[in-house]
């Protein structure tokens, strides 16, 4: 079997569908990932086959700049609905369809698997008479803002002779949702057949190698040049803990030069490796740092700052997994105040272990590929 791949180029969107393309690739199936060159090094280094495809070089640096810019002027939680149908429809759809088409037709494959943000499979699949199966990179995304995208793209469609299926076929053959349910914090109603994926590897709970506690800090590889990292930072240094902040591989360390000796400042880390050891984790609750410390079973202080880190942090928040600091209300008092009581109160951590466990009972990837090999094509 021929299985197409195609993302964006942020982290957040490759990192999710890694485990789903190996375990294709080892159950004897041949994987071809479509991305823009951006993420191809990434790729590459995980033995996964490319090919470049969609916006990058200077064309997309300048409509990131263009786009950021303007969404600096939209309250944070709101970002989302703006960002989604301009980047993910209008910026990155049209160049993507043209050049995910040409390649399907060279390459023949006999399903096509997208993380949600790339939304030109599903217009490919139809083009072809393949399948295309949504792959989820965190919780599900709002009804309203698909259908937003929807309209930016459109034109594309009619461009091929099609008309769009609602929620640009993003949901005709199959969701593939890595999002556990009790943390789920979107009504599904639009997503008529999902199935479920584990997100993360089953994770042995690790007692600390330390008595004082680890705590890992991350704003993820978007929000890292944000001002609040080095507050933050600042804030967790003053406690009775070791911190280890990763600042992203683009991330300026000098901004927290200063910091007292029990500070340890990463440009890049085993996120998962470090999850296991530490205590709590510190972040923007972009969806991988999310899921991933969930499946670790230890609980979070979300600080969300755009995209769907405000879901992320609403459904933690729910099940009593994490507490949450909104953006105006971060400060250094309110952050060793959470933080403390992260620390010392069990239930977050008992709330936290639950979700792990219900993640540990997702289907894997490897069970997951059994089912897409058998829809109809």
């Amino acid at each position: 079997m021929r299985v197409l791949f195609s993302s964006t180029f942020g982290y957040g969107h490759v990192l999710p569908m890694l485990p789903l393309a190996k375990a294709f690739g080892t159950s004897g199936h041949s994987v071809l990932w479509a991305t823009s060159a951006q993420a191809i090094p990434q790729l590459a280094a995980a033995g996964i086959a490319t090919a470049p495809a969609g916006l990058t070089g200077e064309e997309l640096h300048r409509g990131l700049e263009l786009l950021h810019a303007r969404a600096a002027q939209v309250a944070p939680s709101q970002r989302a609905a703006f960002m989604f149908p301009r980047l993910f429809g209008a910026l990155l759809t049209p160049p993507m369809a043209h050049d995910l088409l040409a390649l399907a037709r060279r390459w023949h494959p006999d399903l096509l698997i997208h993380e949600h943000g790339e939304l030109a499979s599903p217009l490919v699949g139809a083009v072809l008479g393949r399948p295309s199966v949504t792959h989820a990179f965190g919780g599900a995304i709002p009804a309203e803002i698909v259908r937003s995208a929807a309209e930016a793209v459109e034109p594309v469609w009619a461009a091929h002779g099609h008309e769009p299926p609602p929620y640009l076929g993003c949901f005709t053959s199959l969701y593939l949702d890595i999002c556990p349910r009790s943390v789920q914090s979107v009504p599904m109603g639009h997503v008529p057949r999902t199935q479920p994926l584990r997100p993360a590897s089953p994770r042995t709970m690790q007692p600390p190698r330390d008595d004082t506690p680890l705590v890992y800090l991350t704003l993820g590889t978007v929000q890292n040049q944000s001002p609040v990292l080095p507050l933050v930072a600042s804030a967790l240094a003053t406690m009775p803990i070791r911190l280890l902040v990763a600042v992203g591989p683009d991330g300026d360390a000098h901004q927290l030069s200063g910091l007292p000796d029990n500070v340890r400042i990463e440009k890049w880390v085993d996120q998962a490796e470090i999850i296991d050891q530490c205590a709590l984790v510190v972040s923007h609750a972009g969806s991988g740092t999310f899921l991933g410390a969930l499946a670790a079973g230890r609980p979070q202080l979300c600080l969300p700052m755009a995209a769907d880190q405000f879901r992320n942090a609403a459904g933690g928040k729910r099940v009593g997994a994490v507490l949450v600091l909104e953006p105006d209300d971060v400060s250094p008092e309110s952050v060793v105040q959470a933080a403390t009581r992260l620390l010392t109160e069990e239930s977050f951590l008992l709330q936290a272990r639950a979700v792990s466990t219900e993640i540990a009972e997702m289907p894997s990837p490897s069970e997951v590929v059994e089912v897409l090999a058998a829809l109809p094509g």
